[in-house]
């Protein structure tokens, strides 16, 4: 394991100022409007703690012409708001210290008469339960992860565009805004694949090898700073830390096809009390390994090319 650090350590090079720029709070930046799109673009505001998962919104979102502020948790969240000038929030349902449930709460009491901002609940929980919580804080709908780019466009027209024609509306947004096909469940990966090779053309289609790149490397430095906090939360028997970082490694795994890391972690957020207790150390030398095992497989030449020229996926 002291091998892998290093390795990670030492991977961690290129794409870290595009990084940076993407994840920094406040950041507007945006690309070409696509010359189908036929309203103005919107002001939207993404809240993740999850740096993968914020660079596939912003991603997603500047292709199709859309300007992106991004945060990295609640209190954040409603510093921007209260500044004005949002016209929509994606907030991650799941987020340490003020998650998406109480910020939408804590928004809509500070809302008061004002105009109704859309909030949009973005979780990898897909159960009614979850759905009925983020709706009864307020939010106008739920999102599961990983979010289909096309999905979340049309939410975007729905809540923002209200007052266009319907038609219009069907016609302002291509169906494939940057005219490439970009499948988000592609075949399920054989049981030996690490990577689902689906889902990084699905990356690719929404950006470019550089972009990949630089969602392999923010996936490597998420992975080595999850690891001291889950490792310490078994050493201390801390259920619930453990279970944040399971959750923290589902939804990084799942944005980057990792889908052996994310079914594992899927089970063990969820894992009880008395379980975590009597086997935490194996599930964490699991987590270990399947972790390890993304992290070479993305890294390898058949995802990662640093000259920036698109992979080759087998």
């Amino acid at each position: 394991m002291r091998s892998f650090l290093t390795k990670l350590r030492g991977i961690v090079t290129l794409g870290q100022d595009i990084l940076r720029k993407r994840t920094a709070i406040g950041s507007t930046n945006r690309v070409e409007i696509p010359s189908a799109t036929r309203y103005p673009p919107k002001r939207v505001l993404v809240a993740d703690d999850n740096r993968t998962s914020r660079n596939v919104l912003a991603a997603i979102l500047e292709a199709a012409g859309h300007i992106v502020v991004m945060v990295t948790d609640g209190d954040q969240a409603l510093e921007e708001m209260k500044k004005g000038g949002i016209d929509i929030l994606l907030i991650d349902v799941n987020m340490p210290r003020l998650n998406g449930i109480d910020t939408c709460s804590i928004w809509r009491a500070l809302e008061g008469g004002r105009n109704h901002l859309p909030i949009i609940g973005i979780t990898a929980d897909g159960t009614s339960e979850t759905e009925n919580k983020c709706l009864n804080a307020g939010m106008d709908m739920r999102i599961t992860k990983p979010v289909h780019a096309q999905m979340l466009l049309n939410a975007i027209e729905k809540y923002c565009c209200a007052d266009t024609n319907e038609a219009a509306m069907h016609q302002s947004l291509p169906i494939n805004p940057l005219h490439k096909v970009a499948p988000i469940f592609g075949d399920v990966p054989s049981a030996g694949a690490p990577i689902d090779k689906d889902q990084i053309q699905y990356l690719l289609s929404i950006g470019d090898q550089a972009f990949v790149n630089t969602m392999i490397e923010g996936f490597v430095e998420d992975v080595e700073q999850t690891l001291g906090p889950l490792r310490k939360a078994v050493a201390e028997g801390d259920v619930s830390e453990f279970r944040f970082c399971a959750h923290a490694f589902k939804s990084s795994g799942n944005n980057m096809g990792a889908r052996s890391l994310s079914r594992l972690c899927g089970q063990l957020e969820k894992v009880s009390e008395a379980d975590f207790l009597e086997h935490r150390f194996v599930y964490l030398q699991k987590m270990e390994q399947e972790a390890a095992t993304a992290v070479d497989a993305l890294n390898s030449d058949a995802y990662f090319t640093p000259n920036g020229v698109t992979a080759q996926a087998g």
